[in-house]
């Protein structure tokens, strides 16, 4: 069932799900660097959040802005999954997502405060590995 998300917004925490970005993308697309059109699901997470999953992986977050109009949409598809157009794109470092028909004029950075988790600690086997300066 497709989600009504309006003109769009940017998928919360980023720096957090890089990996799970990698890992979604394949990789030509990661070494491209170009956007990339997704179909993302939208569903319920833990506690009063909404995930956001593409090609099964999850990429993002519905931010506090579309929540309250995103979790109804869930509740109402249901059994039926909710889904939504999106675009997997570069900004500066990181993948992003972008939720909804790619906007004109170019990707808008993201708001203050959308990106709130910390990224994952490099790990081998469970031994943390330092970061390298300025990362």
């Amino acid at each position: 069932m497709p989600a009504h998300v309006g003109e769009g917004f940017l998928a919360a925490e980023a720096p957090a799900l890089q990996r799970s970005f990698r890992a979604a993308l394949h990789a030509t697309e990661r070494a491209a660097g170009q956007p990339v059109p997704a179909d993302v699901e939208v569903s319920r997470g833990a506690g009063d959040r909404v995930v956001l999953a593409w090609r099964n992986v999850l990429v993002g977050f519905v931010p506090e802005s579309h929540r309250a109009l995103l979790a109804a949409q869930v509740d109402a598809a249901r059994p039926a999954a909710l889904t939504a157009p999106g675009v997997v794109h570069r900004s500066g470092d990181l993948w992003r997502l972008w939720v909804g028909p790619g906007p004109d004029g170019g990707f808008p950075p993201p708001e203050p405060g959308l990106d709130t988790l910390p990224e994952p600690e490099n790990t081998i086997l469970g031994i943390r590995l330092p970061r390298p300066e300025g990362h």
